[in-house]
């Protein structure tokens, strides 16, 4: 990396970690609440980026790329199949989602598919009291289309997606379209930086906007750092980052493997008790800490296939975990 690119990479992390810090946090955002299609925002789609604290609109790619910046599906060079796995806290779960991304010379076209079903609910009244002779039942989900290139030499990749967004609240349907627009510069070939606004063209109440600018690089060979400043049209600004290693390849034989971590800031969910602690307490019981691995091989049936995990904690309220596979030929 040269000397401009790693200086403005630095000053990027140290302006995140300064607004991560205590002292930069602000009072609840009095538009908290009124966003739609809150589901949208578990982070269904990619196992990296949640691994990486959702440090990832400078680092998208690939089907991943749908979620977090359409700028960053210009970046596949093959054919890319997707699926994952979402498993949210208080037994709240996304089994559904797929995607593929199809490049075309310098333009890369991609489309996914999310859904997702609740029941079970405490339903109570205006006063409070339980209503247990109700079912109630939540169903969402969402379908985008995207369309990504290349300009410059690969130094600017511009990516639009169009969404389709089901809401079901118990019988209370909605069905809106909205749009995604991403930008990602890369100067160099060791770093990147990145611009994305979802979900416009909308009204709040339908779904929530979303604006995300963060940059990304690798300081060493086979250390990347990332980072994110997400700030919801219904919340404060949440500042993400993170890392991932990537084991030498001297060491194995039949693939990649990737080592991450990363740091959210999340509002406030309470303290573990001393009581339910384990031994793993001090990685999984610190709010807003995410892990993950990723595992890659291109000799799989003649295809390159990638497995990630990744767990986020949440306090005491336990864990989230995300499996995500893909496909690439």
């Amino acid at each position: 990396m040269n000397a401009p690119a790693r200086a403005s990479l630095l000053a990027s992390l140290a302006l995140a970690a300064a607004a991560a810090s205590p002292g930069a946090s602000l009072a609840i955002d009095p538009a908290a609440g009124t966003g739609g299609a809150a589901f949208m925002r578990l982070g269904m789609g990619s196992a990296r980026a949640m691994a990486l604290g959702r440090s990832f609109v400078a680092a998208a790619e690939g089907t991943d790329a749908l979620i977090w910046n359409p700028a960053g599906l210009g970046l596949t060079q093959q054919r890319e199949m997707g699926y994952s796995y979402l498993r949210y806290i208080q037994d709240v779960d996304a089994p559904l989602y797929m995607a593929y991304a199809h490049p075309l010379g310098r333009t890369v076209w991609g489309a996914n598919l999310a859904y997702m079903s609740l029941e079970g609910f405490d339903a109570r009244d205006s006063q409070g009291l339980p209503l247990s002779d109700q079912d109630i039942r939540v169903q969402n989900g969402f379908a985008t289309l995207s369309m990504a290139r290349s300009f410059w030499y690969e130094k600017v990749f511009l990516g639009l997606s169009v969404k389709g967004v089901h809401e079901d609240n118990d019988g209370s349907r909605r069905d809106t379209m909205v749009g995604d627009f991403g930008v990602i510069l890369k100067p160099g070939n060791n770093v990147s930086f990145g611009f994305a606004t979802q979900n416009f063209g909308a009204s709040q109440s339908q779904v929530g906007r979303v604006t995300r600018i963060g940059a990304a690089g690798r300081v060493v060979e086979l250390l990347q750092l990332s980072l994110e400043v997400a700030k919801p049209s219904d919340n404060n600004s949440k500042v993400g980052l993170g890392a991932e290693f990537t084991l030498p390849e001297d060491f194995l034989e039949v693939g990649q493997v990737t080592l991450r971590a990363g740091f959210q800031s999340v509002d406030q969910h309470g303290a573990v008790s001393v009581e339910e602690r384990h031994f793993l307490h001090p990685l999984v019981g610190a709010e807003g800490l995410t892990f993950g691995i990723g595992i890659y091989s291109s000799q799989a049936f003649g295809y390159g296939i990638s497995f990630d995990y990744a767990m986020v904690s949440m306090g005491t309220l336990g864990t989230v975990d995300q499996l995500s596979l893909k496909m690439r030929f």
